[in-house]
């Protein structure tokens, strides 16, 4: 596959052929990165804003690059190149007040006014008008201070409060769940090479739980006891205890929060 590198004014500098080690790593709420690799037979200076585009997506260098001499007709490239994910690091959400741009506010509005503040700062700081609001999901109003807060991390606290995630399709701003084209059913021999089994080793092991109900609430004299009881009045449950030797565990803190009450 070849890729096309142009500088900033749309010239062509230079058409090169990735080898096997390139890669394209994309993630939610982080960074969209393409790592080329290759070797040409001269040198070719690349600069900030030089740009290639692959899979309908426009990567930038962010800074200055000079390749590796390995002869005197062989130079050696590895360079990353970043999408427009990575790029919203370097602009500040700003609002404009009465011409002044003040990078230190509050504001409490809907989550859509929040992206389209953010979208009309990525706006100005890249000097174009491609970037616009999509998919924003939640009504409710949301607080956030915009005290020196950059747009990803202002996206990043927007979408905690809703309880969603922030992706750009494109120059096109999403609050919502990423969630776009078909499914893929994954395993062995479809997409994945290899699979390991993970071990949970923050998780205790057990056979027999004797959960312990809370206090809160119960009246000893009506209820006949003083602490909340399981369905039927059991004192454990079993797990497994036909399969394995028996391992007992007292849980206490995770039913803290289950009582009597009204709502």
């Amino acid at each position: 596959m070849l890729i096309k590198i142009y500088d900033k004014t749309g010239t062509l500098k230079a058409e090169v052929s990735p080898d096997s080690s390139s890669t394209q790593v994309k993630e939610i709420q982080g960074d969209n990165v393409l790592s080329l690799s290759f070797t040409l037979p001269r040198h070719i200076a690349l600069d900030v804003d030089d740009y290639a585009d692959f899979e309908g997506e426009r990567y930038w260098l962010t800074r200055q690059y000079r390749p590796r001499q390995k002869s005197t007709v062989e130079w050696s490239y590895n360079l990353k190149m970043y999408g427009v994910e990575s790029l919203i690091k370097n602009i500040l959400v700003i609002k404009s007040i009465d011409g002044d741009d003040e990078p230190v506010f509050s504001l409490t509005a809907s989550p859509h006014e929040h992206v389209a503040l953010i979208v009309s700062c990525l706006n100005r700081g890249f000097n174009t008008t491609d970037w616009k609001v999509g998919i924003v999901d939640g009504t409710d109003n949301v607080t956030i201070d915009y005290r020196g807060k950059y747009c990803d991390e202002a996206l990043r606290e927007l979408a905690e409060h809703v309880g969603v995630e922030y992706w750009a399709e494109g120059t096109t701003v999403n609050l919502c769940r990423c969630e776009h084209g078909e499914s893929i059913a994954l395993g062995y021999d479809k997409g994945l090479t290899s699979l390991d089994c993970g071990e949970a080793s923050n998780v205790k092991f057990y056979t027999h739980l004797f959960p312990v109900g809370s206090s809160r609430n119960i009246d000893p004299a009506k209820y006949g006891a003083s602490r909340l009881h399981l369905h039927c009045n059991q004192s454990l449950v079993d797990v497994n205890a036909d399969k394995y030797s028996r391992v007992d565990h007292y849980e206490e803190s995770a039913f803290a929060d289950v009582y009597p009450r009204y709502t």
